[in-house]
């Protein structure tokens, strides 16, 4: 009976330190997919849609307003430009078998450099705008990206998307972003 006794009280020791290691181990486990699940969670994502943000900000429409103002001008030269073209184009169609032949081709030749100067300045002008909403837009860009950037910032979100093949609307800080826009536009800054 001691034998067995003895061989029951080995067996025991040997046997709870390698059950308390197993549980040790399953205890780890545990609490790393714990951890990993808490990190999964808390794992802030936010989305802004940068279409809406171009057709509906105080931003994009100031921005729109500038270049408005600031080729205005010249556009006016080109339309003014097209009338007389017109008119003379109206003149030569209307009066032209009546005129003398020297008067209608000079009109002619006169028309036909107007036509020319017309679009090379129209061309110009297509040209140069073009540059200036590149130009103009790189800037609204940025402007845009430092306010999506302080609105994550305030609210702690670990990664903001622009572009996306779905979002939920529980993910969309859109319009978080054009109301900071829209503050910061009445603020007169950025």
């Amino acid at each position: 009976m001691i034998k067995v006794l003895q061989l029951c009280a080995t067996l025991l020791f040997v046997l709870l330190p390698a059950q308390a290691q197993a549980q040790a181990q399953a205890q780890a486990q545990a609490q790393a997919q714990a951890q990993a699940q808490a990190q999964a969670q808390s794992l802030k994502i936010g989305y802004v849609n940068l279409a809406r943000i171009e057709s509906e900000s105080a931003l994009a429409q100031r921005e729109a307003e500038a270049l408005k103002k600031e080729f205005a001008p010249r556009e006016q030269q080109l339309q003014e430009m097209q009338k007389q073209g017109n008119d003379l184009q109206k003149d030569l169609e209307q009066n032209g078998a009546k005129m003398p032949l020297a008067e209608r081709q000079a009109k002619e030749k006169r028309f036909a450099a107007m036509a020319q100067q017309y679009q090379q300045m129209q061309r110009a002008l297509l040209e140069e705008v073009e540059a200036r909403k590149r130009e103009s837009y790189a800037v609204f860009i940025g402007e845009v990206n430092t306010i999506i950037k302080s609105v994550a910032d305030a609210g702690k979100f670990d990664l903001i998307i622009q572009q996306a093949v779905y979002s939920s609307s529980q993910l969309d800080i859109t319009e978080q972003v054009l109301k900071e826009i829209a503050k910061r536009s009445a603020g007169g800054g950025k």
